[in-house]
């Protein structure tokens, strides 16, 4: 690690979710038969949907798993509904799937929120997370997405400079460290089987354009449209930089926050800020759609 410490350069150990606190954990199995790992945590899920109000959904970057939002679901319990899943082949779901798509996956997200009887959530993603997330608007899964927290994102894999962010220190860290993680957790299967099935994918996906988003509801025009906040970090070194400027146009009355400070792993990096933000994110609302409608 480099002598100096600037937040974005800071590598802290892993958070470890606290499974004791889930109200209620397992395998959901999806309609296409996919099974994929998830936890409860916070307000009781029924209370919440009872009372019409939107869980919180935490999505975990590629080759990690939901422990790394630990503390998001610490900071988000007392007041929220917060819903955790571990995607295809990471943490605690097993591998059933080996042709990815982030179509399938999307699919498979929704089909998560089947089995749990959820028809909306609110999505708080970051990096491989946050591309499902995009992706649940992009293939028919919008009406299930009221707001995203998306941060960091890459719309076309043909920009990213792979050897340029392979040579990132931190990079070659977390593929070290997650690898360890995921072999605790698949004991006797083949990292190379896994992170290859998932290479396959980024070597051919994403290629998005704001007319793949075209369809979607908009902001102000539609009480329908999910609020949409393209977030990333102004020291981001993973993603081109460039990314989110162009992102951030794909969807009208979409909101762009550049936050300060902030590498790739800004929510376990400087969470108190992470927190923040992501509390004004969920009080974020359509203040004159509601004042137009009490007149």
């Amino acid at each position: 690690m480099p002598e100096d410490t600037v937040p974005w350069d800071v590598f802290p150990p892993t958070p470890k979710l606290d499974l004791s606190k889930a109200h209620q954990q397992g395998l959901a199995k999806t309609a296409r038969g996919i099974r994929l790992w998830y936890a409860v945590f916070g307000i009781p899920l029924e209370r919440t949907l009872r009372a019409g109000r939107v869980p919180v959904l935490l999505m975990h970057g590629g080759v990690s798993s939901s422990d790394w939002n630990a503390l998001q679901v610490e900071f988000l319990a007392p007041n929220y509904t917060v819903i955790v899943l571990d995607l295809p082949g990471h943490g605690r779901s097993p591998f059933d799937d080996r042709e990815l798509s982030y179509e399938k996956l999307a699919a498979d997200v929704a089909g998560v929120l089947d089995v749990l009887k959820v028809p909306k959530v609110a999505i708080i993603s970051w990096s491989e997370g946050t591309m499902v997330a995009w992706s649940m608007l992009a293939y028919g899964h919008h009406h299930r997405v009221d707001r995203m927290f998306a941060y960091s994102v890459l719309d076309d894999y043909r920009k990213a400079d792979a050897e340029k962010v392979m040579g990132i220190w931190m990079v070659g860290e977390y593929f070290a460290r997650t690898q360890r993680e995921w072999e605790e957790s698949h004991p006797g299967e083949k990292w190379d089987d896994f992170l290859g099935s998932w290479m396959k994918m980024w070597l051919r996906e994403p290629i998005w354009t704001a007319d793949t988003f075209k369809h979607l509801p908009i902001r102000g025009q539609s009480k329908d449209a999910p609020i949409v906040w393209v977030v990333t970090g102004d020291h981001d070194e993973w993603i081109p930089p460039e990314t989110h400027d162009r992102v951030a146009k794909f969807i009208p009355n979409s909101s762009y926050l550049k936050m300060p400070s902030a590498g790739h792993l800004t929510f376990i990096q400087n969470p108190a800020m992470y927190h923040r933000m992501i509390e004004c994110f969920l009080e974020d609302s359509n203040v004159v759609a509601t004042l137009k409608a009490s007149l």
